[in-house]
């Protein structure tokens, strides 16, 4: 989506941070995949370091 708006808006503001393009690169999409932020495989969700 912040893409989309670099494009749209030609403002380099909406330019989505290097840590979440390259979370999302990984495929980490949070609850939708079970990896993010957090780790949700187990009962309770575990906060990654990164």
């Amino acid at each position: 989506i912040s893409d989309y708006f670099v494009d749209e808006f030609k403002d380099s503001k909406y330019r989505a941070p290097a840590l979440l393009r390259k979370m999302v690169r990984a495929g980490w999409m949070g609850r939708k995949t079970r990896k993010g932020f957090y780790d949700y495989s187990g009962e309770k969700p575990v906060p990654q370091r990164f």
